[in-house]
C-alpha cells in the first residue's frame, strides 16, 4: 500500500503533520506501510486489488479526517485519491492523486519503487504541491523491515523546490502488535520530525488498528492519530 499521498504534509510548516505506524511483512521483502506513515514503502497493494485507508489526527487545536482509497487493477501499478477533510470548520481542503509502481524486488531481499503525486488545495482553489520519491525496502532480519525514502517536493504556493528523505524500522514480533520507529526531514527544516506508533489486528478480521504519535520540535507540535487500513475492498 503507498504511504506517499500525504506528502505534501511532510515537508510545509503551515500544514499539520499526520502519522500512523505500520508495517506488514510480503513476500518481496518490503514492509507495507499505511497511506499516512512519513516513510514511504517498496510496495504497492496486490494486483487486481482495491483496499482504504482512512484515519483521523489531532494537532491542537485542528483535527483533521483522511480518507484514501487505492487500488492496483493492472497488477503494476497502483493509484491512490487521498481526500483530506478539516472536521474543525466542516471543510473539505485537499483532494489528490498518487501513483506508485515497484520497479525492482526479490523475493531474498530488497525492493525498490517510485512513485509520484499532486495535491489540489480547494481552499484556495489551486493546484498546491507535487512530489517524487523513491523508496527502498530490505529485511536484514525475520523481525525486522528497514525503509529509507529519497526525493523531492515543489512546493507551487511557495515556489520552492527542496530534496526530502526519511528512514523508518518496523518490528514484526511473533506475537502483538507491530512497531514502527520513523524520522522524516528535508532541506528546508532545521530538526527532523520524530514519530513511532503499532498497528494491531481488529478481532478475527483483515482490519487493522493504526496508533500514532508524531512530534516536530521545530514547530513544538504533536500528531496524535487513529486509523483504520482495510486491505482488500474486493
Amino acid at each position: 500500500m503507498s504511504g506517499s499521498f500525504y506528502r505534501s504534509t511532510l515537508g510545509r510548516a503551515a500544514l499539520p503533520l499526520m502519522l500512523a505506524a505500520a508495517s506488514i511483512l510480503m513476500a518481496v521483502k518490503a514492509g507495507a506501510n499505511g497511506g499516512h506513515f512519513l516513510v514511504d514503502d517498496a510496495a504497492t497493494t496486490p494486483p487486481q486489488t482495491c483496499a482504504l485507508d482512512t484515519w483521523i489526527t489531532r494537532i491542537d487545536p485542528t483535527t483533521r479526517a483522511t480518507v484514501a482509497p487505492m487500488c492496483n487493477i493492472t497488477g503494476a501499478s497502483e493509484w491512490t485519491v487521498p481526500l483530506e477533510y478539516n472536521l474543525s470548520n466542516d471543510e473539505l481542503t485537499t483532494i489528490g492523486l498518487d501513483y506508485k509502481r515497484v520497479l525492482w524486488a526479490s523475493r531474498s531481499g530488497p525492493a525498490l519503487a517510485g512513485s509520484a503525486g499532486f495535491r489540489y488545495n480547494r481552499v484556495t482553489s489551486e493546484m498546491d504541491t507535487y512530489y517524487l520519491n523513491i523508496p527502498l525496502s530490505f529485511q536484514p532480519m525475520d523481525s525486522l523491515t528497514l525503509h529509507l525514502n529519497g526525493g523531492v517536493e515543489h512546493d507551487r504556493p511557495l515556489d520552492d523546490t527542496y530534496a526530502t528523505w526519511g528512514v523508518a524500522a518496523t518490528f514484526k514480533p511473533v506475537t502483538g502488535p507491530i512497531w514502527i520507529l520513523e524520522m522524516y526531514d528535508n532541506d528546508r527544516r532545521q530538526d527532523p520530525i520524530i514519530a513511532g506508533g503499532a498497528r494491531m489486528n481488529v478481532g478475527s478480521t483483515r482490519w487493522t488498528l493504526d496508533l500514532g504519535l508524531a512530534r516536530d520540535t521545530q514547530l513544538d507540535e504533536t500528531a496524535y492519530t487513529l486509523g483504520i487500513n482495510i486491505p482488500r475492498l474486493f
